[in-house]
């Protein structure tokens, strides 16, 4: 026969369909994963007749394995795989299925399966080769216990002296005779049983019969084995290389869906995921579907154990919920001393799902009774590999017959529980697009009344002394003394005494926020325009290739997301530039800072953003963006030469000067073209410190104020700027003071709230504490009488509290628990000795679930080892509505055309630091400030920038 089509061979056991194609629709999901999977053996090798081979070709680059076939009168209906077998040569290895009872009560998950035969000492394994589909089901309903081999002696014996690898073909003996076997132990089936043993004895089982096989079945999240995972290259392996890693995944698990169609099939009460490399696989995969315990990719199993967790595959039609315990383990045969220190508290898992019934025992079978939904794959319409010791407790989950066991039905809708079992798949998986709803900022509803209380800096007038600002519904409901009568609706609000000074939430015009968990670098010696810096080499390997480890990954995006977003808060920043942020389903992503680029707010004007250079054939492109009337920040003359200069040049000459230009930058611009940009009312956003780092100066103060242009702030990046604004705004006084120029701490704050709000076009609605705008404020420890140079003068720890859309975001524990945020919301941290909280919990976020600290462990493990953050088994959210993508607009540009690639041979380093969230707390930062020999020596030594800190 073909393989990949139905065999028409007859045994006394059981008959395949010669047609199996016909009847498809109907067929159970359990038989009609046999007949998916089972040739994808033969695929492995066709592929290749592609014009671009198949990505899951890769299986077949591990070579042959000795392989037989059970002899021609088939499998007989007993259990067991040992059976009167013929040798069939050396072939690939068959695809795997589910190994034991499909509707087993508790499924072990891991990545792939291995190859027993790769390595030296088990080249006398033998594997499954068989040309009929019922001795493919009949083997991986049996083989759960052991795998097999060729008698030692025997195979010496037919091997000889000639070598026998994966890449040898040579047969040991004539194909088609018969071939001696015996079974092979498997280390983890052993690790298996012991945690059955172990319950039994638990719960006082003494008659039980649980066994792997029967009580708990093995299944793999892909198909097809290796010996490694080698998405990055492992001496004397085949090579699967990082995209075709994805592009298998997505084939075999989001495509194919061979997995999750047997986990939907199966609906076990537990999950028993072993290994860390394939719990965080599975975490990632499936994130949004856990009901309980918020497991986190990356997260240790020691931590993984300690606390239930659930997920949740959906409800029946009549109401039943179908759910599962997962119980995360370390692996039994590679991790041997971990699985023994752990076993005892998995056993404590399964206890507890006894106990609480999501488990139980059938003193009649000696099993554990099998949940919810039917399952014919030992017998059916199509074939029999043996009675079924379970049919009395089955229950489909179609309800048009009801919940009663498949005894009362001699035979069950097939095509009924089929539809039932795909109704759940597909809600599952969540694969219909998500309808679009646009909203105001939907975390500003929930916002309950809020009364905060001290000095109020309303950027609309003189501060006020003592005074009260009212908020709700995410508005400035009224700013007003605080011995005045409250406006309705506050009696029950919380009054906080902050005892400190309030400020509109800072603004921060511009930023690369996604390389902010990045380390400061710079230049050996200060370069002249963008192009310089970026081509260096070691920028290439010190930012932009760790940068791309990070992004590639779903589980370390997300770490990345949250860990730059409660960076800005800790340094008061409530609306930030940088961050062009989405999920692949279309929607953007929903963060708690405001955005300028994507804000939720319809009636936030979005702004536009262009970083590279600007030539001859982009201007039309350019006018047509400017005259949209969005604001448009461009990076205008980065740099000190004529090429910097050359942008502006352009600009003028076919007049694209504009009210709504933003120049980000612009330190090559002359005093006059400065003049020139504020005769058109432009802007410019003010970066001294990272002007400083790359280029070892920034726009002159003076030039800065005689020319009248509006200016905000921008901290631009870790990478070689400011880790927050608080930081930025005392550069600039430090680089104002040294050049003798009076640029007020008042003006200071303007530019980074009233100022730069309108430069972002949201002036109407944020930059000030006025009734009716939005509630977004940050609130300052009082340390001087001017309540503007106490802002200047501010670090991370005298943050008090920040607050955005009428929410309290972060601030000292004891303000943020007067706000009445529940005490399971807020994460406490500390920061500069003092103990504050973070409350990150948003109706409309992904990210719910990812605690600060998580993301700042991911991270730290992950960078500490960048190549084997690079190599790790990447498994993605099953919904594409749930992948996050995010744009790397600072990475290494290639070769021009014609060009020789000199930056080819950078590789990534093993390692980079995580950026530290604070300045506060990084005693080692100013000796890396005094390590920068161009960096003005104002902003070194113990009266630069350190100062304050």
């Amino acid at each position: 026969m073909v393989i990949g089509q139905a065999s028409t061979a007859r045994s006394p056991y059981g008959q395949w369909w010669h047609d199996m194609a016909a009847v498809n629709d109907t067929i159970p999901v359990e038989v009609e994963l046999a007949l998916d999977v089972m040739p994808c053996q033969a695929m492995r090798r066709t592929y290749d007749s592609a014009a671009k081979p198949h990505p899951c070709s890769h299986f077949a680059e591990w070579g042959v394995f000795h392989s037989y076939d059970y002899q021609a009168d088939g499998p007989p209906a007993v259990p067991g795989v040992v059976q009167p077998s013929a040798y069939v040569g050396k072939r690939p290895v068959v695809p795997e299925i589910l190994s034991g009872c499909r509707k087993a009560p508790i499924l072990a998950v891991g990545i792939n399966p291995n190859l027993p035969g790769w390595s030296t000492g088990t080249r006398n394994s033998i594997h499954p080769y068989f040309d009929d589909y019922l001795q493919y089901a009949h083997y991986f309903r049996w083989r759960a216990l052991d795998k097999l081999r060729i008698p030692a002696q025997r195979y010496r014996e037919l091997k000889g002296t000639r070598d026998d690898d994966p890449f040898t073909t040579l047969p040991l003996t004539p194909e088609g005779s018969q071939i001696d076997v015996e079974l092979a132990p498997v280390t983890m089936y052993a690790g298996y049983q012991s945690l059955l043993d172990g319950l039994a004895e638990r719960m006082g089982w003494e008659h039980h019969k649980l066994m792997v096989g029967e009580d708990l079945a093995y299944a793999n999240m892909v198909a097809c084995g290796s010996a490694r995972w080698t998405t990055r290259p492992v001496a004397g392996m085949p090579v699967m290389g990082e995209e075709r890693g994805r592009a298998i995944v997505h084939e075999c698990f989001h495509k194919r869906r061979y997995f999750l169609r047997q986990l939907l099939q199966s609906l076990p009460g537990v999950l028993l995921v072993f290994s860390q490399t394939t719990a965080d696989a599975f975490i990632t995969a499936m994130s949004g579907k856990f009901t309980r315990g918020d497991p986190a990719p990356r997260e240790p199993l020691a931590d993984l154990l300690q606390r239930e967790i659930r997920l949740q595959f959906g409800h029946t039609d009549d109401g039943e919920l179908l759910d599962a315990r997962v119980i995360f383990s370390p692996h039994v045969s590679a991790r041997p001393d971990e699985f023994e220190a752990a076993r005892q508290r998995i056993i404590d898992q399964l206890v507890a799902e006894v106990t609480s019934g999501g488990l139980t025992f059938n003193p009649t079978t000696g099993h554990l009774a099998r949940k919810r939904g039917a399952c014919v794959f030992c017998r059916n319409d199509l074939y029999s590999i043996g009675p079924c010791d379970y049919r009395a407790e089955l229950r489909p989950v179609a309800t048009e017959r009801g919940p009663s066991p498949l005894e009362d039905a001699p035979r069950a809708d097939a095509l009924a529980e089929r539809a039932a079992q795909f109704k759940l798949l597909e809600a599952f998986m969540n694969t219909s697009p998500a309808p679009r709803i646009d909203l105001l900022d939907d975390a500003a509803a929930s916002s309950p009344p809020l009364v905060l209380l001290g000095d109020v800096v309303t950027m609309n007038g003189p501060p006020l002394a003592q005074g009260a600002v009212y908020l709700r519904g995410g508005k400035i409901i009224a700013v007003q003394a605080a011995d005045v009568v409250a406006p309705a609706g506050f009696d029950d609000a919380p009054r906080i005494a902050t005892d400190g000074v309030i400020y509109p939430g800072l603004a921060d015009l511009h930023n690369h926020l996604v390389y902010n968990v990045l380390p400061l670098w710079w230049p050996k010696q200060a370069r002249m325009n963008r192009s310089q810096w970026l081509r260096d080499p070691e920028y290439k390997r010190l930012v932009s290739l760790p940068m791309e480890v990070l992004a590639k990954r779903q589980d370390l995006l997300r770490a990345v997301v949250r860990y730059v977003e409660v960076k800005l808060l800790l340094g008061g920043v409530t609306s930030g530039q940088g961050m062009v942020s989405k999920y692949r389903g279309g929607k953007n992503f929903v963060g708690l800072v405001r955005n300028f680029e994507q804000p939720t707010d319809l009636d936030l004007p979005a702004i536009r953003h262009k970083i590279t250079d600007l030539s001859n054939r982009d201007l039309e492109t350019f006018r047509t963006t400017l005259e949209t009337g969005s604001q448009f920040f461009f990076h205008l003359a980065e740099g000190t030469d004529a090429r910097a200069r050359d942008q502006f040049a352009l600009l003028d000459a076919n007049g694209l000067l504009a009210r709504n230009l933003v120049g980000v930058h612009s330190l090559g611009l002359k005093s006059e073209d400065l003049r020139k940009l504020a005769d058109h009312d432009a802007a410019m956003v003010w970066s001294p410190f990272s002007n400083s780092i790359l280029y070892g100066q920034t726009v002159a103060p003076d030039v800065l104020l005689e020319s009248n242009i509006r200016f905000g702030l921008g901290s631009d990046w870790t990478p070689s700027g400011s880790r927050n604004l608080l930081q930025e705004m005392k550069i600039a006084s430090l680089t104002a003071e040294a050049k003798g120029v009076a640029l007020s701490a008042e003006r200071l704050a303007r530019a980074a709230t009233v100022d730069a709000a309108h430069i972002a076009g949201w002036g109407e609605r944020l930059g000030r504490l006025r009734t009716g705008y939005d509630a977004d404020l940050l609130v300052l420890v009082k340390e001087m009488a001017d309540p503007y140079e106490n802002l200047i003068a501010a670090t991370e720890r005298e943050v008090r509290m920040v607050v955005i859309a009428g929410h309290p975001r972060h601030g000292d524990l004891e303000l943020m628990r007067a706000s009445r945020i529940a005490e399971h919301d807020l994460e406490t941290i500390t920061v500069g000795g003092r103990t504050k909280a973070l409350f990150l919990r948003h109706p409309s976020s992904s990210l719910n679930y990812l605690r600060f600290s998580a993301a700042q462990d991911t991270l730290r493990k992950a960078m500490s080892d960048l190549p084997a953050a690079r190599n790790a088994v990447v498994f993605d959210p099953l919904d594409d509505q749930d992948w996050l993508e995010v744009e790397l607009e600072m990475q290494t540009p290639g070769p021009e055309p014609g060009e020789i690639d000199v930056l080819a041979d950078v590789v990534l380093p093993t390692s980079v630091k995580l950026d530290p969230p604070t300045v506060i707390d990084d005693p080692a930062y100013w000796e890396t400030l005094d390590q920068i020999a161009h960096l003005p020596a104002y902003l070194k030594g113990p009266n630069g920038l350190k100062r304050f800190y």
